[in-house]
């Protein structure tokens, strides 16, 4: 609720732009915090380029 009244007060009902972007502090926070408790590098999978010993 508080990154939908944050958008509806910064950008309204325009089109969004780079500025305006820049402003969104709380919306910024959120997909922060979203990105920290559900990280994406686990699905990235991986692979060697080369012989490793353990």
């Amino acid at each position: 609720e508080k990154t939908r009244d944050e958008i509806n007060q910064i950008v309204g009902n325009n089109d969004v732009s780079e500025e305006e972007i820049a402003n969104l502090k709380y919306l910024e926070m959120v997909i922060k915090e979203t990105v920290r408790l559900f990280p994406v590098g686990g699905l990235i999978g991986r692979k060697t380029t080369g012989e490793l010993k353990l």
